[in-house]
């Protein structure tokens, strides 16, 4: 235990969970001892949770310069807001004092703290910029896109990781209608495997039949930021082999909705949401002579209340309209594919109640938002978001309106739905299995904008 006249050391305090004593970790010498204290890095997601009985902060950090399963003592917690880019060594000092009931900190026991956090490269340090730099060079250059959770979310063994892809296909099925035609498109979740095998296995047997010319992957572009799209002309490739991408289509839609996409595809390295869907493609198709078209889908949020439907933001019509044509274009049998999770809600996503409290809210929420695909209605479902906000966090609205939207006409039905509970942050996501099939379009993309009275 600490003494009581001296705090516990920064060492102490800022320890990660569970040790990285043998991580990699960022290095700069020239980070301490300063005056001003850096700022958090924008780009990495600080989670409080209760793991082993300890409050602790997970850090996760797509870039991956953080070591992974990274984790702050909760005590950190009141510390974390000095990280700003303004406040100093002295503020730091201060409040750690007041936190300790007035008892002397030493300036070394601050800058302890920053030095460790240094270390671990959650701060925006010169070091961290020179290996972000190196990052993003090193994918830009490359003409493929690694797999990135091979070895943590699944397999990186392709025999072992075949043997699970068929063990959740063959997970028994929900009772269901049966469809009224061959799928034309499909939204699955992009969920952990583990917590989903019964909604995977709903949406993947449901194409299981089909000899698809090409894919349209549209997947959820969790650091997107404020882009609409991002298209990658990238091989991806996985344990079970390489996928191509169709460059040309990527080339010639980024040239026609410039506006709407962001100007380089660097966004799809740490992406999962395609990545968990390529696999169950390969484990069904013959992916390496199936051409896929990778698209990133990012928020729309800001255009709640401000427009009529997305097609009046600027570039996203023309988006829409170029990848409408390209579904279109020979060989027929283009397949269309969204990786989507719907609601998150807990205190892990800001909310003050848990994910069982807000349960029977979110559920309610998500039956509106399925009935709505169920309709193929991209206006109505729009306008289901716009009314809440999205205020449940469905990070699969973009993506999945982008779909009713570049297939217009099509009908949902919805194969299964589900919830998970992450007990150790109390909170929740859901997920759901729809197959559409096609349907009579409207006369024009202008009919799917509402009225303006």
């Amino acid at each position: 235990m600490p003494s009581p006249t001296r705090p516990e050391t920064g060492r102490d305090r800022w320890r990660g969970f569970p040790s990285l004593s043998s991580s990699r970790t960022v290095t700069d010498s020239t980070m301490v001892p300063m005056d001003t204290l850096p700022a958090l890095r924008a780009d990495i997601d600080l989670v409080t949770a209760r793991l082993e009985g300890r409050d602790v902060i997970l850090v996760r950090d797509t870039l991956g310069i953080v070591p992974p399963n990274a984790a702050l003592s909760g005590e950190v917690a009141p510390y974390l807001p000095l990280f700003n880019g303004s406040s100093t060594i002295v503020d730091l000092q201060t409040v750690m004092m007041r936190r300790h009931g007035g008892s002397l900190v030493f300036r070394s026991d601050a800058e302890r703290i920053v030095a460790e956090l240094s270390r671990l490269g959650v701060l925006q340090t010169e070091a961290v910029l020179r290996e972000k730099e190196k990052i993003v060079r090193e994918f830009t250059e490359s003409p493929e896109r690694e797999a990135i959770l091979a070895g943590s979310s699944y397999p990186a063994d392709p025999g072992t990781l075949s043997a699970l892809l068929d063990r959740i296909l063959a997970h028994p099925a929900s009772p269901a209608d049966p469809l009224p035609a061959p799928p034309c498109a499909l939204a699955a979740p992009h969920i952990d495997l583990r917590v989903s095998e019964r909604t995977y296995a709903a949406a993947y047997r449901a194409i299981r039949g089909l000899s698809p010319s090409a894919i349209l992957l549209l997947g959820t572009g969790h650091a997107l930021g404020e882009s609409r799209y991002s298209v990658s002309g990238k091989t991806f490739k996985t344990p079970l082999g390489r996928v191509p991408a169709d460059r040309e289509a990527a080339a010639r839609i980024r040239a026609a909705a410039g506006g709407a996409l962001a100007p380089d595809d660097f966004v799809h390295r740490n992406e999962h949401s395609l990545e968990f869907q390529l696999l169950f493609l390969q484990r069904l198709f013959p992916m390496t002579e199936v051409p896929v078209l990778p698209v990133l889908c990012g928020q729309m949020e800001d255009l709640f209340g401000a427009l009529r439907s997305p097609l009046e933001a600027p570039g996203i019509a023309s988006f829409v309209e170029a990848v409408a044509a390209w579904l279109s274009e020979p060989p027929e049998g283009k397949l269309v594919v969204a990786g989507v999770d719907l609601s998150h809600v807990g205190p892990k996503f800001g909310d003050l109640h848990t994910g069982r409290e807000l349960e029977p809210a979110f559920r309610a929420y998500d039956r509106e938002v399925l009935d709505a695909l169920a309709a193929g209605d991209a206006s109505a479902f729009f306008l289901a978001g716009a009314r809440t906000r999205n205020r449940h966090r469905i990070c699969g609205f973009s993506a999945l309106w982008t779909l009713l939207a570049v297939l217009p006409g099509v009908r949902g039905t919805v194969l299964d739905y589900d919830a998970w509970h992450e007990e150790p942050t109390r909170s929740a996501v859901s997920f759901a299995a729809v197959a559409f099939t096609p349907g009579s379009p409207p006369e024009s993309l202008g009919a799917a904008l509402p009225s303006s009275g």
